[in-house]
């Protein structure tokens, strides 16, 4: 059986934050409220009490815990996502990791500290598109996880090669939106500039696993 470090990891995340949570709820005078609601521009717009804004985090993050933690499950005879499973935990905990940074950030208003969450959302999200695109090559064939067009389910050489040459157009965009969080672009941070990252290389992904099918069916 090998090694796992996904369902920890991403665990011990979560109850750090958790932690990390209850020290700034001591910390906060009475009264303290923190953001539970963003505009497309992670702007604050609704606002509840501090010990109910860390119960909507912790339990947001809980839920997403058990949502990968179930998924493998009902995957466990899939041999192509089982021999992905470092891939898929590596997913696990950047994107748990992106959530708890910006639980901590929002849990941080009880106590007066103000963070660029628009900012620390799109660099979090370049650190998840970084770490997956560098072992985007290594998932196998499977029916939940990877790039799943009609072309690469069709075909296994497809497959390898779409991944295989994704995997760095999802780290260019990784190092887009860690700069653009940085303020590196001069682009303004927020649900549209990542949507944008994600439909073009969405687009990009299909039109590629279709033109190397194409060139499959020449070969043959």
């Amino acid at each position: 059986m090998q090694h796992r470090y996904g369902p920890r990891l991403s665990f011990a995340l979560i109850a750090a934050t958790a932690a990390i949570g209850l020290v700034i709820l001591w910390l906060a005078p009475a009264g303290a409220v923190v953001p539970v609601h963003f505009s497309g521009r992670w702007v604050p717009d609704r606002f509840a009490t501090a010990w109910h804004g860390l119960l909507i985090w912790i339990g947001m993050l809980t839920a997403l815990w058990l949502v990968f933690y179930g998924i493998q499950y009902c995957f466990r005879s899939d041999v192509g996502l089982q021999a992905s499973l470092p891939v898929y935990d590596l997913a696990w905990i950047t994107l748990t990791a992106g959530l708890c940074a910006l639980a901590v950030g929002s849990m941080e208003y009880a106590v007066g500290i103000k963070i660029a969450l628009a900012s620390l959302n799109s660099v979090m999200s370049g650190v998840f598109f970084l770490a997956v695109g560098n072992c985007l090559g290594k998932i196998r064939p499977n029916r939940f996880l990877g790039i799943r067009t009609p072309w690469t389910k069709a075909n296994v050489r497809v497959w390898e090669r779409t991944h295989r040459t994704c995997g760095p157009i999802f780290i260019l965009a990784g190092i887009g939106l860690i700069a653009a969080g940085f303020g590196m672009l001069g682009l303004p941070v927020g649900l549209k500039l990542i949507n944008c990252f994600m439909l073009g290389m969405l687009l990009f992904c299909y039109g590629l696993s279709w033109f190397y099918w194409r060139q499959e069916r020449t070969r043959g």
